[in-house]
């Protein structure tokens, strides 16, 4: 629990750094469930970027974590108690008597336990992209003491903004400090949700609609990870938020703090994850909307100016750095634009196909039939973790909530600006996806508009009398409780680790079968001197767990068309490289044996003449070692 209180510290520091912000721009909030979202945002947005500044600059140290979080604790000294003060006034609906408020409260609390336990212990296998890089980069920066270009691994010239703070975690304490910032990211969500629905539907759509949001299992799943899917929602959910409190200020004649706000919102989801862009140009298209007929045209057109120059200065930094170092700001994409390096057309093609083999293909029907596709068959769409896929022939990887309430806006009736809002970027962002990639964890962006919306049709539903009430709130119920099957499967494994009743080590051993990745590290480990610097041959493995100097062989182009001329080259390369060690996964294995693929041709040719050795194998992996001279064991 020492992480948790570290980054409940964190968060407030962030918080009161935030609130300053929010208060200089004169952005005005009613309340802690709105203010705390927005001040949090800011105030984390701020402390990655002075860690992706203070890492350019080689100083990724203890003490500077340490100053860079006094240096925002001074900017927010003012409003640390004066969010304290507002907790209760929070906490006090809670006092209202109500079934209905006790019981989403009491599922909200159960479902934010679960998930805490998640988020609190070690990533599993399953946790795949964590362990690949989300957590994997940041470890290797921080073994280097900055922020450093690594050209075997494409995914580290992505936007990193969460990434800082993970490194942040990493540098205070171990990856659990870490992991609670993406958990800290969808909780942010909720309480934005909520006060997103209740500011213009009521107390009751707000509780719903946060209730409907933590109720859908691909959420509560990310809660448990170090992915980033949730830091894009919340940003990107904001963004939207602020913009409907601007043309709700416009109109009643106040300044324009939240349209500032609002861009800030933006740049940092595009300092989050690419597909944001989608978030910057719908805003845009938003106030062009919003601002036309203005009786003040070339003021209007400054607004819009300041808010996309705001948001792009914003989220450049990342992509400036990708552009310095590999040629393309947005690496590896759009190869045939910018190139870049590192990389080539093959490959790029086959990023692009693999992408494409999410979803269950692109015609008009399939787009119209995405929300009973997504709900009812969603292994097509999903890299679900494998505790999920049992349920894929149901409907509990999205849930059934939004699809059940989603629709009934028809009958509800009218949602309003906000709603509009939040509806019409939803379409325009899931007709984007479904052109580009159907993988439905990038789906999560749009589900806190979405969920407010349903929450306030299921307000209205629940709130008249007969059969029409009863079904709503029966379908609530089940929906509800059901969720909470999903979220335990996945928190359970988790419990006792995270309770301290079982060692780390000992849990991931065993969390996802009987050899894991973990297990199979340790076993490097063993048999490799601490100086050992492998070349890692094989599928994207997880290697967050591997204590030792590595690079990876197939995740992009880092042997020349002369490195791999002969099977002298090939090893004058390795050498150059420093390379000590091979690990080489099954598959790289057959192709080998196949003779598939230049490296690996030139490896068997290597291991005949026995400038390679065996040192033996452990699970899909096995271990050589270059030889010295030519008297290596075969």
């Amino acid at each position: 629990m020492v992480s948790l209180v570290i980054w409940l510290a964190i968060l407030w520091v962030c918080a009161a750094a935030g609130a300053a912000v929010l208060r200089r721009l004169r952005a005005s909030t009613a309340g802690l469930a709105e203010e705390l979202p927005f001040a949090a945002a800011i105030g984390m947005g701020a402390l990655a970027y002075l860690m992706l500044a203070v890492g350019l600059l080689g100083g990724l140290r203890l003490w500077v974590g340490l100053v860079l979080l006094a240096l925002l604790a001074f900017v927010g000294r003012r409003d640390f108690l004066r969010l304290a003060r507002r907790l209760p006034a929070a906490l006090g609906l809670l006092g209202t008597g109500r079934p209905d408020v006790y019981a989403l409260s009491l599922f909200l609390m159960v479902v934010l336990i679960l998930t805490l336990l998640g988020a609190l212990a070690p990533s599993r296998d399953n946790d795949y992209d964590s362990l690949v890089y989300h957590l994997t980069i940041p470890k290797l920066y921080l073994a280097e003491g900055g922020i450093h270009f690594i050209p075997w691994l494409t995914h580290s010239n992505f936007p990193f903004t969460l990434e800082m703070l993970y490194t942040l975690g990493l540098l205070l304490r171990d990856q659990s400090v870490a992991k609670l910032f993406h958990f800290g990211c969808g909780w942010l969500t909720v309480c934005a949700v909520f006060a997103f629905a209740r500011r213009w539907w009521g107390q009751s759509a707000g509780l719903l609609a946060a209730a409907i949001f933590a109720a859908v299992p691909v959420v509560t799943w990310q809660m448990m990870t170090a992915y980033i899917e949730l830091g894009v929602a919340l940003y990107s959910f904001l963004a939207l938020y602020a913009l409907a409190r601007w043309f709700e200020d416009r109109r009643e004649g106040r300044g324009s703090g939240w349209l500032w706000v609002g861009a800030l919102m933006c740049g940092w989801a595009l300092g989050v994850k690419m597909l944001a862009g989608a978030v910057l140009i719908f805003a845009a298209i938003a106030l062009l909307w919003g601002l036309r007929g203005a009786p003040d045209r070339a003021a209007a057109v400054r607004h819009l100016l300041v808010f996309a120059l705001i948001a792009g200065a914003l989220a450049a930094p990342w992509y400036v750095k990708s552009y310095v170092w590999t040629g393309n700001p947005v690496y590896p994409f759009f190869y045939k634009q910018f190139d870049g390096r590192y990389w080539n057309a093959e490959r790029a093609q086959a990023y692009t196909e693999a992408q494409k083999q999410f979803g269950l293909g692109r015609s008009p029907l399939r787009l119209v039939a995405l929300p009973w596709n997504l709900t009812m068959r969603p292994r097509w769409f999903f890299d679900e973790p494998k505790a999920l896929k049992a349920f894929n022939v149901f409907v509990w990887v999205f849930g059934p909530l939004l699809l059940a309430f989603v629709p009934t806006l028809l009958l509800a009736g009218a949602v309003g600006m906000p709603g509009r809002l939040a509806l019409w970027f939803a379409l325009v962002f899931a007709a984007v996806w479904f052109g580009l990639t159907q993988n439905g964890r990038y789906l999560i962006l749009i589900l806190p508009g979405l969920s407010a919306c349903a929450g306030v049709a299921a307000a209205r539903l629940t709130a008249r009398r007969g059969i029409t009430a009863s079904t709503a709130a029966l379908a609530l119920a089940l929906g509800l409780v059901t969720a909470l099957w999903p979220t335990a499967l996945l928190a359970a494994p988790s419990a006792r680790v995270s309770l301290g009743l079982e060692e780390r080590a000992d849990y991931l051993r065993r969390s996802t079968g009987s050899l894991t990745t973990f297990a199979i590290f340790e076993w490097v480990e063993e048999n490799t001197p601490a100086d050992a610097h492998l070349l890692i041959l094989g599928d994207e493995p997880r290697t967050f767990y591997l204590d030792r100097s590595y690079l990876l062989g197939n995740h992009a182009e880092i042997f020349t068309a002369a490195d791999l001329a002969d099977p002298s080259a090939l090893l004058g390369a390795l050498r150059r490289m420093g390379v000590t060690h091979l690990l080489i996964h099954s598959s790289t294995m057959e192709d080998m044996r196949t003779g598939s693929g230049r490296i690996e041709t030139l490896l068997r040719d290597l291991y005949a003449a026995r400038r390679l050795s065996s040192l033996g194998a452990y699970g899909p992996f096995d271990l050589w070692e270059l030889a010295e001279d030519g008297s290596g064991r075969a």
